[in-house]
């Protein structure tokens, strides 16, 4: 018969269907709260930044804490998508961690630079909560290479805004060191200009970048 072969063709192939639309939603829902709460941790660091110093330590904690949140979602993120849906998991579906990463790196670097520590590794160390527990414990959270380069250039973006807001406040020192760290590392980042041709949005990310570092140096003039 013509058809022997088809129904169990196209019963596996709607399984596959199935499982692809299932990870795909949970991609999208997760890496939107991923993002969600990085931006929310960024924004709390420039509130940090602009606060009396009575208010700056709560603030920076609470942007700490919300980092870690985020950190946490794309750690459980990750492990999910690999384990539970791996026959689906694609270049298709990566998108969406690879953006929940970049805002991970964004979040955790920009929050280093107002801390005055250290920016991280692609290895991103961070407190977790303990769900036996009122503790967190150390854990670490793995993004790409793409995502740590995207994640840093957006940094450099962010510490325009930084700047901005030390110069605001009279803080003329913290304001020049903020610059230091933002053009040493755009310096650090802009020879991957070279992979342009094969990363989508780095040009455009580099070319913000050199912009922004070049109207913060006259900003300090």
């Amino acid at each position: 018969m013509t058809l022997k072969n088809v129904k169990s063709e196209l019963d596996a192939a709607f399984k596959a269907f199935q499982a692809y639309g299932d990870a795909r939603q949970l991609a999208i829902t997760e890496k939107n709260s991923i993002v969600k709460e990085c931006r929310e941790s960024i924004a709390t660091v420039h509130s940090a930044n602009s606060a009396s110093d009575v208010d700056r330590e709560d603030l920076i904690k609470d942007a700490q804490e919300k980092a870690e949140k985020a950190g946490q979602k794309l750690k459980t993120f990750q492990k999910m998508m690999k384990g539970k849906y791996g026959k689906s998991w694609s270049r298709s579906l990566y998108m969406f961690v690879a953006d929940a990463e970049q805002e991970i790196v964004e979040a955790f670097s920009v929050l280093a630079v107002m801390k005055r520590d250290d920016i991280p590794l692609m290895d991103i160390q961070f407190r977790a909560q303990d769900p036996d527990s009122y503790l967190k414990t150390k854990t670490t959270v793995r993004v790409s290479y793409e995502a740590y380069v995207m994640g840093l250039l957006d940094c450099v973006l962010e510490l325009k805004r930084v700047v901005l807001d030390s110069l605001d406040r009279s803080d003329d020192g913290h304001a020049s060191d903020v610059f230091k760290t933002m053009h040493e590392l755009f310096n650090m980042l802009e020879r991957f200009m070279q992979f342009s041709n094969s990363v989508d949005g780095l040009k455009v990310k580099i070319d913000k970048a050199r912009y922004q570092v070049s109207e913060t140096r006259k900003l300090l003039k």
